[in-house]
């Protein structure tokens, strides 16, 4: 794991927004066979619990998210604060030669969409090397910036994390069996892991190592190359855990509660082991937030399929919140996993998103995102 980065001195300009927007609750016709758990915040040290909003937003039909309950003794907090949120920052320089960091660009952000039809993609993984992995149907599709599609895997039903090995493998996440797969540039399917429940987010690191969320068992794991599972937190703070990423030069692991719609961090050491309990970032009231994506600054896109929404978390050097999460973009579809482009054919300065219903966004955020393992 890298060493963390130096601390960044942050400053920001702050813009006026409207009334939140609209959300509504998942699918419940395209759930995992598994119990599953409504994750209901628990008291934090670290609180934020803003209305970050701009505008009125649609409400989406949304998809692809298993049903929930609550835990008892766990009850989110909802806020009834309104409060501007972050537009732009600044920092005391550069990171590498063609980072800059001083100006992040202020959203709203008009979504562009390139392309429809891919139902089922619960998630989006990009090769590095032209190619988009998404679902059509049943199939488990790779697709270029030019639209050109080939199949690689049919007969899965249902599929939520999806994203490459650095092997070259595609990896997915099957949520009614509680398998993890990979999938061969031939299209050969081997079973990797097993038992798991209601799997759901995927991020694979730099190093290799894949790091999963089991929606329905309240747990945060982590794989090595031998596909041997390590549990990195389980308990309360991790139920209906969705979205995870892995920031290796601050030495966290950011991951979801999709009920609560929470974003948290956990502390993790060069082995990947936890360091302390997790605390949390930000929360968006009314939200389910899914997919995480970092970008080259240390910022945080959190998407809220539930809303149809996309936030983003400016940090500071210890991933603290600086001012409130910033709306960048409502959908006129359900949106559940944001992904930087990679790979020729793909704006690196661009967010890729994708839902249940098939629609394919670009967001131009003007910043690349954070190095990810790829093959």
């Amino acid at each position: 794991m890298a060493s963390r980065a130096p601390t960044l001195a942050i400053f920001l300009t702050l813009v006026a927004c409207g009334d939140s927007g609209g959300q509504t609750t998942a699918d419940t016709t395209s759930t995992s066979d598994a119990t599953t758990t409504d994750a209901t915040t628990t008291t934090s040290d670290t609180t934020s619990t803003a209305e970050p909003t701009t505008g009125t937003s649609e409400t989406s039909t949304t998809t692809g998210e298993p049903p929930t309950t609550s835990l008892p003794g766990t009850e989110a907090t909802t806020s009834t604060t309104t409060a501007d949120p972050v537009t732009s920052t600044t920092t005391d320089g550069t990171t590498g030669d063609d980072l800059d960091c001083v100006t992040i660009e202020p959203g709203p952000f008009t979504p562009e969409l390139i392309a429809g039809g891919f139902d089922g993609s619960e998630d989006l993984g990009f090769d590095g090397k032209g190619g988009l992995a998404l679902k059509r149907g049943d199939t488990v599709v790779i697709v270029t910036g030019e639209m050109l599609e080939t199949d690689l895997a049919g007969g899965f039903p249902q599929v939520y994390g999806t994203r490459f090995a650095t092997t070259g493998e595609l990896l997915v996440a099957l949520p009614q069996s509680g398998d993890l797969q990979a999938i061969a540039g031939d299209g050969t399917v081997s079973d990797l892991a097993g038992g798991l429940v209601s799997p759901n987010g995927l991020y694979v690191d730099p190093a290799g190592r894949v790091w999963l969320t089991e929606f329905g068992g309240s747990r945060v794991v982590r794989f090595d190359a031998q596909f041997t599972k390590t549990t990195v937190y389980e308990g309360p703070m991790a139920s209906s855990a969705n979205g995870v990423v892995l920031d290796e030069a601050r030495s966290l692991l950011f991951f979801t509660n999709y009920g609560a719609g929470r974003v948290l961090k956990l502390a993790v050491d060069d082995l990947g082991e936890a360091v302390g309990e997790p605390s949390e970032v930000f929360t968006v009231p009314g939200s389910r937030l899914d997919g995480l994506v970092l970008d080259q600054c240390g910022n945080i896109y959190a998407v809220d399929q539930g809303g149809s929404r996309l936030f983003r978390g400016i940090l500071d050097g210890e991933a603290g919140l600086v001012g409130q999460p910033e709306l960048l973009a409502e959908f006129d579809s359900n949106v559940a996993n944001a992904q930087f482009g990679w790979g020729v054919g793909w704006d690196p300065e661009s967010l890729y998103l994708s839902g249940n219903p098939g629609d394919l966004y670009r967001l131009p955020v003007g910043v690349a995102g954070a190095p990810i393992g790829l093959p």
